[in-house]
């Protein structure tokens, strides 16, 4: 049996899978509720009853040497060599999105949908751009037939203002952060951001529903609902915004990953917002490359719908590992 993990900014899915990667055993903890990721997985793995043989998580940071240091949760690190003694079996780290990119190997069909039918090149480069908690990105390469998930911590990258109302944002948000990347803006409270700032800069007012609404804990699925019902002028440039510069990361990402075998939108996010993400908006601000125009409108890109996807990945990543032992 494997056991596979999803760490998130709030909640940690752990799961057992069987060799056909079939869900036999799964539970999601709150990460509050512990001092520690190896005292959270201690708790599932005294409540398992199945003989695990491998095990593998998909972690929220950039991993080195057996080590990840954690962003946007409060425990400092995990380290693989203390999980092996929680668990007794061997143990891989992968950053999360690393982890969503391996999980594109267990999708079907209806888990996708196609933002760009493009023109796929098999075993081509493929890239993915998963706005969460955070930004995350990653790629994948084919050699020799086999798959090759490459992390990074592309979202951390600086975000480059494309019109003067991306450059009031811009400087808006450098009253808050110095340094602006594009994590700080399509990723966590982004959206927040954005409205806040068109708000304060005069394009519109908050209604009083819309306050109430927001007060209530999630002020950013507030503005998405009222965008995408069309509620609210407002959310809906502040949305706008928010797809128009998600799209223009997503096509930094293909380009610097050569991604001729499609750009994979993942996280929390895009689902929520898949109306909008079918508008003719995202491709624009997509193929907005002056010389890589052609390159962009040829390469496919697709919503990833499964929330289980980065789950999935780290055990198909387990049990090719313990298929080569």
């Amino acid at each position: 049996m494997i056991l596979a993990g999803d760490l998130g900014g709030t909640n940690c899915r752990l799961a057992i899978f069987d060799e056909n990667l079939s869900v036999v055993q799964k539970s999601t903890y709150k990460c509050k509720d512990y001092h520690s990721f190896e005292e959270l997985v201690g708790a599932f793995v005294e409540s398992c009853d199945h003989p695990i043989k491998i095990a593998c998580f998909g972690l929220p940071g950039p991993i080195k040497e057996g080590v990840c240091k954690l962003t946007n949760l409060p425990w400092d690190k995990v380290e693989a060599a203390k999980l092996v003694s929680v668990i007794g079996v061997p143990v891989n780290l992968l950053n999360d999105v690393e982890a969503n990119a391996y999980g594109i190997e267990t999708l079907k069909d209806d888990q996708l949908v196609t933002l760009n039918v493009g023109t796929k090149i098999p075993g081509g480069n493929r890239a993915v751009v998963s706005p969460g908690t955070g930004l995350g990105e990653a790629a994948t390469v084919e050699v020799k037939g086999r798959v090759h998930a490459i992390a990074s911590e592309g979202g951390s990258t600086d975000f480059a203002p494309l019109d003067e109302l991306q450059v009031g944002l811009m400087r808006y948000v450098q009253q808050e952060y110095k340094r602006v990347s594009y994590e700080i803006l399509v990723g966590g409270p982004g959206l927040v951001r954005m409205y806040n700032y068109l708000r304060d800069s005069g394009h519109g007012n908050t209604p009083e529903w819309l306050a109430e609404e927001m007060s209530k804990g999630e002020p950013a699925a507030a503005i998405s609902n009222a965008a995408l019902a069309n509620k609210c002028p407002l959310c809906v440039q502040a949305l706008e915004m928010f797809v128009s510069i998600l799209a223009s990361e997503a096509a930094n990402a293909a380009l610097k990953f050569f991604a001729t075998g499609g750009v994979y939108i993942g996280g929390g996010i895009p689902p929520r917002i898949l109306d909008k993400l079918r508008e003719p908006l995202f491709m624009e601000n997509f193929i907005n490359k002056d010389k890589m125009v052609d390159l962009l409108k040829s390469i496919p890109i697709y919503v990833i719908l499964n929330d289980q996807a980065a789950l999935q990945g780290a055990a198909w990543y387990a049990r090719r590992s313990l298929s080569e032992t």
